[in-house]
């Protein structure tokens, strides 16, 4: 069977004949062939050098990242660390007790060795495995965080509780003026009335009637009207058994049953009931028992009863 064959004539330029030569087509096709098979991989080649570029620039990109979480773990280790440390300051100062959670609390010790040359095999092989991943440690951080969050719950709420109970205690003086000043103290006196020996239960305030009566402390007005011996009087409950009373009173400017808050003016000094002048009796009992307002005004302007008082109490301890 004769061979196909291609004939190729070349015209070369100048004086040369033209010349020709015969090629099997089977060498085309096989040209052809490898001319298609290095195309497809040139393609195939290109395909797959750009993918792995590709791949490579994102596990150097994944690997910065890492290296920076890496880094923010280590950070937020130490921060959370120092707000458990200021956490202990702040319960330290409201008194409220917490779990102790820090490893480095616990009792440790031992004898430490230069290497693991003296240790078991099966143990060192062990002990010279990273004990926890990174994604181990972040859990962990996790979990201390929310840890913390709730013990800031528990702080917040005990903050709340003592907030309430400060705006709850009678702490200024109930009368809004400069013009004041102290006529009777708290204990045992002589009777303006009957010149016998009684106890004062509470402080007597003189001023200028109509002078604003105001509420030392948050509460509610459970109690108002007119009394043998107080005269118009109004009496406040704060709340965890302490109560306040103001009595002869000119006028009022709350209802029963009002919620008042600190420096709200509740009433006017007057003259009304059993007394020898415009002033204010001003008591405050704590679980039904009378106690000396002047153990807890804070603001209360030196006078000669003030300083009586204060010489009183210094002889007395």
């Amino acid at each position: 069977m004769k061979k196909k064959t291609l004939t190729v004539m070349w015209m070369p330029s100048g004086n040369s004949g033209p010349r020709t030569f015969s090629v099997p087509q089977i060498y085309l096709y096989l040209c052809l062939g490898l001319l298609v098979v290095s195309l497809l991989l040139l393609v195939v080649g290109g395909y797959w050098g750009h993918r792995l570029y590709r791949n490579s620039t994102e596990l150097r990109r994944q690997n910065a990242n890492l290296h920076h979480e890496v880094k923010d773990l280590d950070t937020l280790r130490d921060t959370i660390h120092q707000i458990q440390k200021d956490e202990s300051v702040i319960r330290g100062f409201l008194g409220v007790d917490g779990d102790q959670k820090e490893e480095s609390s616990l009792g440790q010790g031992g004898e430490p060795s230069a290497d693991l040359s003296t240790v078991a095999l099966n143990d060192a092989i062990s002990l010279s495995s990273p004990r926890s991943t990174e994604k181990e440690q972040a859990t962990e951080i996790v979990a201390r965080a929310k840890d913390l969050q709730a013990d800031f719950h528990e702080l917040l709420e005990a903050m709340w509780n003592q907030r309430q109970e400060l705006d709850s205690t009678p702490s200024i003086l109930p009368v809004k003026s400069n013009s004041y000043w102290f006529s009777s103290g708290f204990g045992w006196r002589r009777s303006p009335f009957t010149g016998l020996k009684e106890f004062h239960n509470g402080l007597d305030i003189c001023g200028n009637k109509g002078t604003p009566i105001v509420a030392p402390a948050d509460g509610v007005v459970y109690r108002r009207g007119k009394h043998r011996y107080l005269g118009r009087y109004l009496r406040v409950d704060h709340g965890r058994g302490v109560t306040t009373t103001y009595g002869h009173l000119s006028g009022y400017s709350v209802e029963r049953g009002q919620k008042v808050k600190r420096g709200e003016v509740i009433g006017f000094m007057g003259n009304s009931g059993r007394s020898s002048g415009t002033h204010l009796h001003y008591s405050v009992r704590v679980k039904k028992r009378y106690v000396n307002p002047f153990h807890y005004i804070l603001n209360t302007r030196r006078n000669r009863l003030v300083d009586f008082y204060q010489i009183a109490e210094g002889d007395g301890k």
